[in-house]
């Protein structure tokens, strides 16, 4: 071993300025010339007078509209970003890039659902950094976009925070403990199509079947309640692990999450009556409920999210293109599709689907993250085995979703081991002989800093001699 070990260390020195990024790299070629914006984070989140992001003439690179904003802030900070848009369209991509050139955060995509949408990009640390913008040239139409705040992220001691994550992936930190996706349901069929993911005995005595679910390494944990008449169709409120009601579905909810840490979140319940599959997009916090049926009728307080304005909009990142083709694909006479500007209703399916996107954008990071989060509207003439077939291949999509993300800092071969196997692959790859996939590129970025280079290497190399140090 000590022989490959100084064979692969005289290749990785004569690779000293190579470096990888991962794919959809930014389509700005150069760093622009501009002024900087300068920026005090003397208090946070500083509200600043709208920056024009589309300031000036844009660059063309191939067929990418290209804007890029240099910004400069009072002191090294990470820092998150609030983009405000008009006319904007699907495909644009954010970036955040750091002075040296090829190092950067993103893309943060951007998918138009109205007129105006807000959305927060980053986190970037640096003191200087750009903000780059990038348009599909065929569908450049007249956009406005604005930088409407930086917000420094920080402790209550005032210290900045250091995520151990900044690209929206997490580590394998869970010990060997499975994550969990947890799914929810309403109405039948709903209800009836997780039931063999409930781990509550009482409503699912034929055993809980969701444990590391078809050898994927997830749990599946499954949450509904149960109504008199199984076949109902105007149904009620029901009984069990939920409640088709406002303040049960809020009680019940956020201790079930809790307990359960879930990676992601997926909620169902029944929609019209057709054999649709709607993929919803969109969440409000809203106060125009329709009234349930206990006394209070409507959610309390109203709106649910206190911490946010009315109507404030959450939106599902479910992989719903993925879905949709998934469940397509089944062939068991469905109908998928995703709803990109409407509203999941007003009543208790949208309140639940509010609450899972909630409960994601509230645990985004830490040692337990929660990926994704999303709702699935089931027409209410679909059967029970249709729709549990069609559940499964949603949860089927979202573990495929969540694979990308997973890996362990070092294990670039994922292959539960770090060695000099994994050290040959991050050679190879600044070599340009090995592609990673995206898992890959991040177990092999050691120090976080979104580029495969001879630091990487240098970590992992002092890993596999002398092991994990504090």
């Amino acid at each position: 071993m000590n022989n490959r070990l100084i064979f692969i260390t005289v290749i990785f020195v004569s690779t000293l300025w190579s470096q990888v990024t991962p794919v959809d790299p930014p389509e700005g070629t150069h760093l622009s010339a501009r002024m900087p914006y300068r920026v005090d984070l003397s208090t946070s989140p500083q509200v600043i007078p709208n920056i024009d992001a589309t300031e000036g003439e844009p660059t063309r690179a191939g067929n990418w509209i290209v804007w890029q904003v240099p910004i400069e802030i009072t002191a090294i900070a990470t820092v998150s970003l609030t983009i405000i848009a008009s006319g904007l369209p699907n495909g644009s991509k954010f970036y955040l890039r750091y002075p040296v050139p090829d190092q950067y955060v993103g893309p943060f995509y951007w998918n138009a659902v109205e007129n105006h949408l807000e959305k927060i990009i980053g986190h970037i640390r640096s003191l200087k950094f750009f903000m780059e913008l990038d348009i599909p040239a065929e569908r450049h139409i007249d956009v406005q976009v604005t930088i409407r705040s930086i917000q420094s992220l920080v402790e209550e001691s005032g210290t900045a925070v250091e995520f151990p994550v900044t690209k929206g992936m997490y580590h394998n930190t869970r010990e060997r403990i499975p994550p969990v996706i947890l799914v929810t349901g309403f109405w039948p069929p709903t209800n009836e199509m997780i039931r063999h993911f409930s781990p509550n005995p009482e409503l699912n005595p034929g055993g809980w079947q969701g444990e590391d679910w078809e050898g994927r390494g997830y749990n599946v944990a499954g949450y509904f309640p149960q109504f008199v008449n199984p076949e109902c169709s105007d149904c009620g409120q029901g009984y069990g692990d939920l409640e088709v009601d406002y303040q049960d579905t809020s009680e019940d909810f956020w201790p079930i999450a809790e307990n359960q840490e879930p990676m992601a979140v997926i909620t169902f319940s029944r929609g019209s009556s057709d054999h649709s599959w709607e993929v919803e997009y969109n969440y409000y916090n809203r106060t125009n409920w329709i009234g349930d049926y206990s006394t209070p009728v409507m959610p309390t307080p109203n709106p649910p999210d206190q911490g946010e304005i009315a109507y404030f909009h959450r939106y599902s990142n479910l992989p719903m293109e993925n879905i949709v083709a998934g469940v397509a694909g089944l062939n068991i006479g469905l109908n998928p599709f995703i709803d990109w500007s409407g509203d999941p209703g007003h009543f208790i399916s949208e309140f639940m689907g509010y609450h899972g996107v909630w409960y994601r954008d509230l645990n985004e990071y830490g040692d337990t993250p929660c990926i994704a989060a999303g709702h699935v509207h089931v027409g209410g003439v679909v059967s029970t085995q249709t729709a549990r077939l069609a559940a499964e291949e949603t949860i089927r999509q979202v573990m495929d979703y969540l694979d990308m993300f997973a890996y362990t800092p070092g294990d670039i071969n994922q292959d539960d081991v770090i060695n000099i196997q994994d050290l040959v692959v991050a050679v190879n790859v600044i070599l340009g002989i090995t592609e990673l996939t995206q898992a890959q590129f991040y177990a092999a970025d050691m120090n976080e800093d979104s580029i495969v280079n001879i630091q990487d290497i240098i970590i992992l190399l002092n890993f596999i001699i002398y092991g994990p140090t504090d």
